[in-house]
């Protein structure tokens, strides 16, 4: 079950009613909604840590310092600190190990390795026609690798947000909304994180006296131009965050999950041209951004593949370990009641 934040919800569903200022009800500086809102903003692993330690870690580990009380008359830390271990590890790796293989495949491939699998291809082929349409210059400040490059990749989340909102709308209305969004993301991709105790208590980065807007409220600001935007183009209010991009995806996915995926894509396609300068200079004329986008598509959907696999089996392989970390004792501290001379009475409860 995933905790969903209060601020996932910034449209309003009733066009008559003119929205209040500000995305987020009124329920004041209350702790617990603050709290549920960090949460969110940790994403799956949060909330999945969270729920899991308070549902199944602690209540287990309570009761299992309970186990035979009602024998010895007293509590028993040793199966309490045996589940401990087991619970408290097992769940977080689950998390953990995942995130830290991801994060060390981003590393030393890319950031496009966080973007699912099938939808590398489809973003290939969006940067690929937004390439054909950046012809490097034989010279001047065009064939500036570094410039060249941002550009490709603010260009490519227009194009991205356009397919989004759906082209056969006011297209006007999408283009304009398109470049303000790929704006932001820009914007998103420089700005930085809020640590978890801002996040929970809903505190802003202040730089040098000034606030400084932190990711997660640039993308709470994209979320809620998008579908304002998106509002107004279409009566279809159930589908106000999920787009297909004009068909290009073979699925809907959800615009909040999206955006990050635009943003991993752009900078990665982003070093990789950096990486195709030579001496700090793009090849003069046009490059052959068919094979060079094809290169890219192959290694990343390789790279993706291969970090798939390396994600499960470093956390089975750790699973296999958990037994070792908890093992306190040679004997089992659940039944120690019910042994005697060293021998087990299986039949204790006859």
């Amino acid at each position: 079950m995933k905790v969903n934040s209060i601020q996932q919800a910034p449209y309003n569903y009733n066009p008559g009613v003119k929205k209040a200022s500000g995305n987020i009800p009124s329920f004041g500086n209350a702790f617990a909604v603050n709290f549920w809102d960090a949460v969110a903003r940790g994403g799956f692993a949060s909330s999945f840590v969270l729920q899991d330690g308070l549902g199944c870690c602690v209540p287990r580990t309570l009761q299992d310092s309970h186990r035979n009380e009602e024998i010895t008359g007293k509590r028993n830390w040793l199966a309490a600190g045996e589940t401990a271990i087991r619970e408290f590890v097992t769940g977080p790796s689950m998390v953990v190990i995942p995130m830290g293989v991801l994060a060390a495949s981003k590393k030393l491939s890319g950031t496009a390795n966080e973007v699912p699998m099938e939808n590398i291809a489809p973003l290939s082929d969006v940067m690929k026609g937004v390439l054909e349409k950046m012809p490097v210059a034989a010279g001047g400040g065009a064939n500036k690798p570094l410039e060249y490059a941002q550009s490709a990749k603010k260009a490519f989340y227009e194009r991205a947000f356009a397919m989004s909102l759906g082209e056969g709308g006011a297209k006007g209305k999408v283009s304009k909304a398109a470049k303000d969004l790929a704006d932001e993301l820009v914007r998103y991709d420089e700005a930085p994180k809020r640590n978890i105790f801002q996040q929970l208590l809903n505190k802003d980065i202040i730089k040098g006296g000034k606030k400084i807007r932190s990711k997660d409220q640039i993308l709470d600001g994209i979320l809620t131009k998008f579908t304002d935007t998106k509002k107004g183009l279409t009566d279809v209010y159930d589908s106000l965050l999920t787009t297909n991009m004009d068909g290009a995806l073979k699925k809907p996915n959800k615009i909040s999950s999206l955006v990050k995926d635009f943003s991993n894509f752009g900078k990665d396609v982003q070093k990789s041209i950096l990486r195709h300068s030579k001496d700090g200079v793009l090849p003069t004329g046009n490059i052959d951004f068919t094979s060079f986008m094809e290169e890219f598509k192959l290694r990343r959907i390789g790279s993706k593949y291969l970090t798939n696999v390396l994600m499960v089996l470093s956390t089975a392989l750790f699973l296999t370990q958990i037994p070792k970390m908890y093992s306190l004792s040679k004997t089992n501290p659940g039944t120690d009641a019910f042994r005697k001379d060293g021998t087990e009475a299986a039949n204790a409860g006859k």
